[in-house]
């Protein structure tokens, strides 16, 4: 046990759960999000395009999640680097909402997906400089428990920021001073909680545990290394599901609008509100009170998702909408708090950040293809009803290849 880490644990718990804090106030309006949905739907974007959004945020991750392993991996003390990642994410998101007010119509999908692109981009350079951090400032026998602590307040933040979306759109719809005004602060909440991070302290460094800075050759080493391990592997795959369950949250909202009778508002935000419920007392059950190992932990989620999807596919009221939302929401509350720990045990590595670089590389080809194809279909299909149901069926095949995977996988240790 590190003895630094030890003494430190309230206090980079608190420090990292202050930043998903602010960042979780503007995640109801950017990431998994009904409310974008609704919003690019509202300024003409066609299907594809919605499906594109959550294509683009792997397609991002992929090509700069490796960028942030070659340039990053080397260093013992990621605190500063994950603070400018982070900082700098947040800069397309004021500057979208900034230039909102002043663009033609016709151009506000444009505009949007520029700046979405940026987004993608820089996040892709937090998020595996991010993980790797989480898992090196705390003990391997407390991270799942801290993880689970900083999940809760994110979600906590998150169904603040949704409820608030409710109450916005119900009031104002989606006008354009209005929407500037929630992307605008967005990206300012998540700009300050990206200086939380300087609280949070780091284990002793080692001088004899110090690498070399990646090149081509070490990086290419790394990734053979890691497809190499068929079990690393096999767990990797399992989340396609969770890419499929992506696909599902970023149309159903439409498709409760379009084709069920549910309104705008209640779609926006308490669609959403219901996922961050859902999250926020599994991250309770699975991640503070630690209930089941840590593969059952994911298999659960694996059976949650399936399970929503086929409700959504018989859903005919807000009541069977807002059950289905918080079945999605046991799903994405799981995963995100077990992913990590997840990747670390299998691994067996104590730096992790090619293993999360590489691997958004490795399920790239399934997490951009999947919601972007979904949403192709529906376009060239014309969205009708049937067409909605008939996505969702394929998408649940896929989500049970996730599941199998994932029982397939040998997790060797119990976290």
């Amino acid at each position: 046990m590190n003895k630094k880490l030890s003494s430190a644990y309230h206090i980079n718990v608190a420090g990292v759960s202050t930043a998903e804090f602010f960042w979780g106030l503007a995640l109801p309006l950017l990431f998994e999000s009904t409310f974008l949905q609704l919003y690019l739907k509202s300024i003409g974007a066609s299907n594809r395009t919605i499906g594109l959004v959550p294509a683009l945020m792997s397609a991002g991750m992929m090509l700069f999640g490796v960028a942030a392993a070659y340039i990053t991996s080397h260093l013992e003390e990621k605190r500063m680097a994950v603070i400018i990642t982070h900082a700098t994410a947040s800069l397309p998101v004021i500057i979208f909402g900034a230039l909102l007010p002043f663009t033609p119509a016709g151009m506000k999908v444009s505009l949007f997906l520029t700046c979405y692109i940026a987004f993608s981009v820089l996040l892709g350079f937090t998020l595996p400089v991010w993980q790797n951090f989480l898992v090196k400032i705390f003990d391997t026998e407390k991270i799942v428990r801290a993880l689970a602590v900083m999940m809760i307040v994110q979600m906590a933040a998150r169904f603040t920021g949704s409820v608030i979306i409710f109450r916005v759109v119900e009031k104002f719809d989606f006008t354009a001073k209005i929407t500037s005004a929630l992307f605008v602060t967005a990206g300012l909440l998540m700009f300050a909680g990206s200086f939380m991070f300087y609280f949070v302290k780091e284990g002793i460094i080692s001088t004899e545990s110090l690498r070399p800075p990646h090149n081509v050759k070490s990086l290419v080493r790394s990734a053979r290394n890691i497809i190499r391990n068929r079990n690393y592997m096999l767990f990797m795959y399992s989340f396609i599901e969770s890419h499929a369950t992506i696909a599902v949250l970023s149309f159903y909202a439409n498709f409760a609008v379009q084709h069920r009778g549910i309104n705008r508002a209640s779609a926006a935000g308490l669609f959403a509100a219901s996922i961050y419920i859902a999250s926020f007392t599994s991250n309770v059950i699975f991640g503070l009170i630690n209930l089941l190992s840590l593969k059952r932990k994911i298999i659960f989620a694996r059976i949650s998702g399936i399970c929503g999807t086929v409700l959504l596919i018989f859903s005919s009221g807000i009541y069977m909408f807002i059950a289905t939302s918080f079945l999605f929401g046991i799903s994405r509350g799981i995963n995100q708090f077990a992913y990590a720990p997840g990747v670390k045990l299998i691994s067996g590595e104590e730096d992790v950040t090619d293993f999360f670089a590489i691997s958004s590389v490795l399920i790239f080809p399934f997490a951009f293809g999947i919601p972007f194809l979904s949403g192709l279909a529906l376009d060239i299909s014309g969205g009708g009803e049937e067409a909605f149901i008939f996505l969702f069926a394929i998408l649940l095949i896929v989500q049970a290849a996730g599941l199998v995977a994932v029982i397939l996988s040998d997790f060797r240790a119990k976290v």
